[in-house]
């Protein structure tokens, strides 16, 4: 009762709702088979039952520039700028080879809402999940009502200084050139340095901090709850 076995079984399931979880997945084979596999013996089932649906993780990666290539395409005014880097295989270069190293995009309605909502820009970036543990950094605004517009994203390595300012030189020439625009992020030190980089571009604008990360900091340095609130409502 290998994983192969169990990835036959579970296909249709992961294939109509591939976000099905895996102790969901082991009640379904319980039910079939009268038998309970471990947890990442159905992990593994549900990776290997992913790449069959998706054609495998590599291949994945291969089609980026594709993908690109198509946004630019159908839907007009789409900007993408993928980055690649020469591949290594036991220290010795790789003639004709790239790597993924990171993407940003955004799309032309994004960039023409933004003139119509708050003139407000608010940056994070979050890790994602699966075999690639690359981060998602992104840019959003509000409208009058506090709904939130995404505007930009990138894929990096990471939240590094080099990353960043990939990521915000993009987002200040394609989506908001104008001035006097307010900017919201973290104290994390990639990106502060990455302002400090870009403060030719960054003219004009006005800086602040994120009030959940000042809140969460001084949480940790002194755990209060009603104290956190009150960071918090000092702001608003």
């Amino acid at each position: 009762m290998n994983s192969d076995m169990l990835t036959t079984l579970i296909l249709p399931t992961v294939k109509a709702d591939p976000r099905t979880s895996v102790p969901v997945l082991i009640v379904n084979i319980h039910s079939q088979l009268r038998y309970i596999p471990s947890y990442r013996k159905a992990w593994i089932a549900k990776q290997k039952a992913l790449e069959k649906i998706h054609s495998g993780w590599d291949t994945l990666y291969n089609e980026v520039w594709q993908w690109c290539q198509v946004l630019e395409r159908y839907v007009p005014g789409c900007v993408t700028d993928l980055e690649t880097e020469p591949a290594y295989y036991n220290d010795r270069l790789l003639h004709g080879c790239q790597v993924f190293k990171r993407l940003f995009w955004t799309f032309k309605q994004c960039q023409d809402a933004f003139l119509y909502y708050k003139p407000l820009v608010q940056i994070d970036g979050t890790f994602m999940y699966g075999r690639y543990t690359y981060q998602l950094l992104l840019a959003v605004t509000q409208d009058a009502s506090g709904r939130i517009l995404p505007l930009a994203f990138a894929i990096t390595t990471g939240e590094s200084a080099n990353n960043w300012e990939f990521f915000l030189y993009r987002l200040r020439r394609h989506v908001c050139p104008q001035p006097n625009i307010c900017v919201i992020l973290d104290r994390g030190t990639g990106i502060l340095a990455a302002i400090e980089r870009q403060r030719s571009i960054w003219h004009r604008t006005h800086h602040r901090y994120c009030l959940r990360h000042v809140a969460s900091s001084y949480y940790g340095q002194f755990q209060f709850i009603s104290e956190k609130r009150q960071v918090t409502n000092m702001g608003i």
